[in-house]
């Protein structure tokens, strides 16, 4: 029987941090000590977590909060300033990447832009947050009310935490809200995936967090398409 041999640990590694060399050189960023030890610290990450491989968003992003853990908000800027939509919300970002303990989980969420801090000239507080489903890609076998209202679930469940150090105070706005109706073709049908259901349904699920949390309140639901 042929042997399958496979790369080696050390080989796999090289492998990440020619990859994330080439970032950093397309994004301009100088060679010298920090980016070298960056390098090194970002391909034992890659390897360790995302065996598989990264969207070169994702990596982009990671080199982002790599940045911030040393310090170097200058740095993480410009590479913030050169990703879309990430550009409009830098100082939220910046935050983000620095404090946010949750963020492996989130990193296909955020460097995709479906998740994304916001502001708006009515938040007491900074904590207003964006779900943007007009870029969430869903296959054909999730385009269906039963998998479709367990997407909404999935992406909820991994925010809530957001709101956990202001006690449930903040706001949701949700965008392109009218991309999960799933009917299709002719004539539009009422259906459990219209705005008003789905807001309802989201709604539902953040009262349910007031004791499973503790919080005092839930989060402000926003629909930004009105």
């Amino acid at each position: 029987m042929k042997r399958t041999s496979f790369p080696s640990v050390d080989s796999r590694q090289e492998a990440w941090s020619a990859l994330v060399r080439d970032v950093f050189q397309t994004l301009d960023i100088p060679s010298g000590t920090v980016a070298d030890n960056l390098v090194a610290s970002l391909s034992m990450y890659c390897q360790k977590f995302h065996p598989g491989g990264l969207q070169s968003r994702d990596l982009n992003l990671l080199v982002a909060r790599a940045f911030c853990a040393v310090g170097d908000r200058a740095a993480a800027t410009h590479v913030l300033e050169s990703m879309e939509p990430h550009r409009r919300h830098v100082s939220r970002w910046l935050e983000i990447l620095s404090e946010l303990h949750h963020f492996p989980q989130l990193l296909p969420y955020f460097s995709l832009g479906i998740i994304r801090p916001a502001d708006w000239a009515g938040a007491q507080i900074d904590r207003m947050w964006t779900l943007d489903f007009g870029r969430l890609v869903l296959t054909d076998a999730e385009r269906h009310e039963m998998m479709l209202y367990r997407t909404v679930r999935t992406l909820l469940e991994k925010m809530f935490v957001f709101w956990d150090a202001t006690d449930g105070e903040g706001i949701l706005g949700l965008k392109d809200l009218a991309v999960l109706n799933v009917e299709e073709g002719g004539a539009k049908t009422q259906t459990l995936t219209a705005a008003d259901d789905l807001l309802e349904y989201m709604a539902d699920l953040f009262r349910q967090q007031v004791a499973a949390r503790s919080w005092k309140t839930t989060p402000s639901l926003l629909n930004l398409d009105l």
